[in-house]
C-alpha cells in the first residue's frame, strides 16, 4: 500500500497525517508500523471525508481518541492546501472539523505565523466526568475523563518515569479506557510530562506537548477553583495555553493555543 502523507510539528508534539484513504480496521496496524520507520513522530491520524455538513474532512486518530494537537495539525492541512499560507487576505482562518473522540463540528482558528507555521486555537470537548483513580505507589490521584482518553494527574516528584512506563498499561486496563495519561505535574513551575498510552496500537509515548493533557489540567484547574482558569503550561516541546470557562458546578467552555508548522511531506510503501 503507497501512502502520502504529512508531518506537522504542533508544540513538537511530532504528527504524521495519511491523507491517502486507508480502512479503519487497519489503521492501528498502519499507524504502529508509521510510528516505527518515524521514531520522531509521536501519533499518527488519518483524514477521511467527513460526513457532518459543513464539515472539511474528518480526523481520525489512530486509537480513535480524541487529539486537539493532531486537530491543529488537520486544520493547518487544509489551510495549506487552500492556498492561505501565499494569500495576505487568508492570514486567519477557520476550519471546521469531524474528529474522532469530538461530538459536532470542531472549529480550529489559525492566523499565520510571520516566521512561519500557525498559532492555533482549537475547541476541546468537555470532560464527562473529572473523578480519581488509584495508581500502586502513589494512592489516589485526579482523572480527568473523556470520550476515548482518561487523564492522571500526578504530582512530578511522586513517581519515576520508569515506574510511569510500568503502571500506565495496567493503569489503562483498569480505567478501561481507549488510551489514558499520566501527567507529572509540577504545580510551582506550571509544568508537566506527559506520557499517553494508545491501547490499540500498544504505544505508550513520552509526549514533547500534548493537547488533551493540557486541556485536563485546565479542567481540572478550574474544578478546584470553582471558577475559569487560564494557564500557561510548560512541556518539554514548549508552552500550550488552555482556557477553561466554568459555570453553574461544571467545565461549559474549554480551548488550547498552540502553534503548529510542516515539516515534512512524502510518501511510502507500507
Amino acid at each position: 500500500m503507497k501512502l502520502d502523507y504529512t508531518v506537522w510539528d504542533p508544540t513538537k508534539n511530532i504528527t504524521l497525517l495519511v491523507s491517502t484513504p486507508v480502512p479503519r480496521g487497519e489503521q492501528p496496524h498502519v499507524a504502529a508500523k508509521l510510528m516505527s520507520a518515524h521514531p520522531h513522530v509521536e501519533q499518527v491520524g488519518f483524514l477521511e471525508p467527513a460526513a457532518l455538513p459543513g464539515a472539511a474532512l474528518r480526523l481520525q486518530m489512530m486509537g480513535g481518541e480524541f487529539c486537539g494537537n493532531a486537530s491543529m495539525s488537520a486544520a493547518a492541512f487544509l489551510a495549506e492546501r487552500d492556498g492561505a499560507a501565499e494569500s495576505a487576505e487568508s492570514l486567519a482562518a477557520v476550519r471546521s472539523l469531524e474528529v474522532s473522540g469530538y461530538p459536532g463540528l470542531l472549529q480550529c482558528r489559525l492566523s499565520r505565523r510571520v516566521e512561519g507555521g500557525w498559532n492555533g486555537t482549537v475547541d476541546m470537548p468537555l470532560p464527562e466526568k473529572i473523578g480519581t483513580a488509584e495508581l500502586p505507589g502513589v494512592g489516589t490521584v485526579p482523572a480527568v475523563i473523556f470520550d476515548g482518553i482518561t487523564h492522571c494527574i500526578v504530582p512530578a516528584n511522586a513517581m519515576t518515569r520508569p515506574a510511569a512506563e510500568a503502571a500506565i498499561r495496567p493503569l489503562c486496563m483498569a480505567l478501561k479506557a481507549d488510551a489514558c495519561g499520566i501527567l507529572l505535574y509540577d504545580e510551582a513551575a506550571a509544568s508537566f510530562a506527559p506520557l499517553v498510552y494508545v491501547l490499540s496500537t500498544d504505544t505508550a509515548v513520552w509526549e514533547s506537548g500534548c493537547g488533551s493533557g493540557s486541556a485536563a489540567l485546565g479542567a481540572y484547574l478550574a474544578s478546584q477553583a470553582g471558577g475559569d482558569c487560564t494557564a500557561e503550561l510548560c512541556q518539554p516541546g514548549g508552552t500550550i495555553s488552555v482556557c477553561a470557562r466554568w459555570n453553574e458546578g461544571r467545565i461549559s467552555a474549554l480551548t488550547i493555543t498552540g502553534y503548529v508548522a510542516l515539516l515534512e511531506q512524502g510518501s511510502c510503501e507500507i
